[in-house]
């Protein structure tokens, strides 16, 4: 019987490549474009309060949505045969990370359940920790290419 997850599928590149996700983008720009609605509404009642609120939420919007547009193409991690590359830290070879998974934290109250993605270096012993809210993958694509990743280093290196 065929595994489930095959190392050797062509629809998997070489490279596993994760960014922030484009949905903070989008939630900058609709709170901009809602607060400049709001300041123009709030203008033409006369309500001071009204203008000013919404004019200091459009200023304070400006700059959170150009860092993050400037954001949107730094690579996060880096995932491929050779190892797994946070930003712009060095690339940590396979043969040095165990327990590599994406898990997800389940609590009582079900607003607060978060995913992670986790591994651990094995030479300086540090577990590593991130939280998969802002970036641009999920679990269960994560778990997979994780899989045939690291099956594709063990086949490269002979490693049964």
């Amino acid at each position: 019987m065929r595994p489930l997850i095959d190392e050797n599928n062509l629809s998997y590149s070489k490279e596993f490549l994760i960014y922030h996700t484009r949905g903070t983008i989008f939630m900058s720009l609709l709170l901009l474009v809602g607060s400049f609605v709001g300041f123009i509404y709030f203008y033409m009642q006369n309500q001071l309060l009204g203008v000013s609120l919404m004019f200091c939420l459009f200023v304070f919007q400006i700059p959170l949505l150009i860092k993050s547009i400037k954001r949107i193409d730094e690579i996060q991690f880096r995932i491929n045969s050779k190892g797994i590359q946070y930003r712009n830290n060095s690339l940590i070879p396979w043969s040095n990370i165990e327990n590599e998974k994406a898990v997800y934290d389940y609590h009582d109250n079900r607003d607060n359940d978060t995913s992670y993605f986790t591994y651990q270096i094995i030479e300086p012993s540090q577990i590593m920790k991130f939280d998969l809210a802002g970036l641009s993958t999920d679990i269960s694509e994560l778990n997979i290419v994780l899989t045939i990743q690291r099956n594709r280093f063990k086949k490269e290196n002979n490693i049964l």
